[in-house]
């Protein structure tokens, strides 16, 4: 279950679902175009059949943010690649091949704004052992109360925040981490919030607010922190499958 309620959030899923919309048209377009040029209607009708069923599943993916969702997208743009590359070799069909292309662009339009932890955040959940995660231990402070969390994902200004404590989409909180040698504190807004099942801690999209007191700087350094530690904990996880071999 994943809680998106926050009016921000909402209009850029919109847009997304827009954009999924634009991909899908052009590419039928393509198809019936393809279809007529070669005269090839049987042809054409099997394709926009496979492409609906394709794409029914598709929608279905991005309307419960799946994780599936990249595995459609990565097929798709497999595919497209393919025609591309068939047109060009043929040397045929400009006006499908520029179909084909506008709607690859849009597809990779759609994937960069979704490659977020607010909305797909990587949670290493096949690795039990938590010192080998790809997270870190952080102190969240939410109406002057403190609790425990750990930090799953950071990229583009947004993070993922792992707590039992499920936090109100919309809400600020601020969240303290330390390297042993520097003390980080950040205000974030609550985005998203997913819950994957009973005994799990709920994953929640975060996205960094930066002012006066909260610079970006200070994030910058957070940053190159948190890659450091993630090249350190794959080294040690290395190491230890080389050891026990």
């Amino acid at each position: 279950m994943i809680d998106l309620s926050n009016l921000k959030i909402r209009q850029d899923i919109d847009r997304v679902h827009l954009l999924q919309w634009g991909h899908f048209s052009i590419l039928m377009l393509a198809f019936v175009a393809e279809g007529i040029l070669d005269f090839k209607i049987i042809t054409m009708c099997l394709r926009i059949l496979m492409g609906l069923l394709f794409y029914k599943l598709y929608f279905k993916t991005l309307a419960d943010l799946y994780y599936s969702f990249w595995t459609f997208s990565a097929g798709l743009a497999l595919y497209l690649s393919y025609n591309l590359y068939c047109v060009v070799a043929n040397q045929s069909n400009l006006q499908v091949f520029y179909l084909y292309l506008v709607a690859m662009i849009i597809l990779f339009v759609q994937m960069y704004i979704l490659l977020s932890p607010i909305y797909y955040p990587r949670v290493s959940w096949w690795e039990y052992d938590f010192r080998y995660r790809d997270d870190l231990k952080v102190k969240l402070y939410c109406d002057e109360l403190e609790s425990e969390a750990r930090l799953t994902d950071l990229r583009r200004g947004a993070g993922c925040l792992s707590a039992f404590k499920n936090l109100e989409v919309g809400t600020n909180v601020k969240i303290h981490a330390d390297n042993g040698i520097q003390n980080f504190t950040f205000l974030v807004e609550i985005m998203s919030r997913r819950q994957y099942s009973l005994g799990r801690p709920s994953s929640h999209g975060v996205k960094f607010i930066f002012n006066e007191e909260y610079s970006e700087k200070s994030y910058d350094e957070f940053y190159t922190f948190w890659k450091r530690e993630k090249i350190a904990k794959s080294k040690k996880r290395f190491t230890k499958k080389v050891d026990n071999a």
